[in-house]
């Protein structure tokens, strides 16, 4: 089930639609499709991706009335799908690209899922109304379906910031001047309780930034009695906070709200995040879920 738009320009827009099509595969970044048909945006960062696809043209007569037939309007035959049943910030992140898109080649968007008898034709959304409709969209059909498909839930206010620093993870790397560890963000399920909470990963004397997160998952590495000890293990973002509230500082950049623990701290730490006291082990709490594997409504 997914959240379907079709483009359409007007009979005089003076860009053909094989040219609009050949801007919709420039503007589009991530693109993993070898097809020359469609765009396959993929974000490995954020979790987030959705389709574009150039179809063949309407032959049988309901298609033609339904799609063909708006006066001063020309079918481009390009579509966009994005998946419902997805976190709200897939819109954030996918509707600023649409609406540059549009914006760019002058294209205007028929969206059935706002068909009425005073809309039935392609409009010109802007990117507030068509991420405001999607979002609205995607909540009803997440409630609808929440329990019949067991989906998961994550609160919204803790998805989008996820998503915040998850989408800048490569502003911060080109502009961190010291070797500072930025980890990656991911999900994992209790699998006794089926919760779901999002996790970073801090290693033994690594600087690092750390987002706000739920759990922080700690490799320590040290010796007891000449023997090697290498243990993973999972702790709460509150408690590393509490115990290490000196050695981490504030850490802004663009809009990225973090901390950053620099390498004269992570040294001086190294017997105290050795002896940490383990919340849970990592090999027994359950599995990592996708990005894309839960939502923010539920009934």
């Amino acid at each position: 089930m997914s959240y379907d738009l079709y483009f359409y320009s007007k009979i005089d827009n003076p860009i053909s639609r094989e040219q609009i099509w050949l801007e919709f595969k420039k503007m589009v970044p991530n693109n993993i499709s070898k097809a020359d048909s469609q765009i396959h945006y993929e974000n490995e960062r954020t979790g987030v991706y959705f389709l574009i696809n150039i179809n063949e043209q309407n032959t049988k007569q309901e298609d033609i009335d339904l799609y063909d037939s708006f006066e001063e309007f020309e079918n481009t035959y390009i579509s966009a799908s994005i998946n419902f049943l997805r976190p709200d910030f897939f819109g954030r992140e996918i509707f600023p690209i649409i609406d540059k898109i549009c914006e760019k080649l002058d294209l205007y968007i028929y969206n059935p899922q706002e068909v009425n008898d005073t809309n039935q034709r392609p409009l010109k959304w802007n990117l507030s109304e068509l991420g405001e409709h999607w979002k609205i969209n995607n909540a009803q059909v997440s409630k609808k379906q929440f329990k019949e498909l067991n989906l998961n839930y994550y609160q919204k206010t803790k998805s989008d910031k996820i998503w915040e620093y998850t989408s800048r993870i490569e502003d911060l790397v080109n502009g961190m001047k010291e070797d500072i560890y930025i980890p990656n963000l991911f999900m994992i399920m209790d699998k006794k309780t089926k919760k779901i909470f999002s996790c970073v990963v801090w290693t033994q004397s690594i600087p690092m930034i750390l987002p706000e997160v739920d759990l922080v998952i700690l490799n320590k590495n040290y010796k007891r009695f000449f023997k090697k000890i290498e243990e993973v293990g999972i702790v709460k973002y509150e408690d590393i906070i509490s115990k290490f509230s000196n050695e981490f500082s504030k850490y802004e950049n663009n809009g990225i709200d973090c901390l950053i623990l620099k390498q004269k701290e992570a040294d001086s730490i190294k017997k105290q995040f050795n002896s940490f006291p383990i919340w849970k082990l990592y090999k027994e709490f359950g599995p990592q879920i996708g990005l894309d594997c839960f939502v923010n409504h539920r009934e």
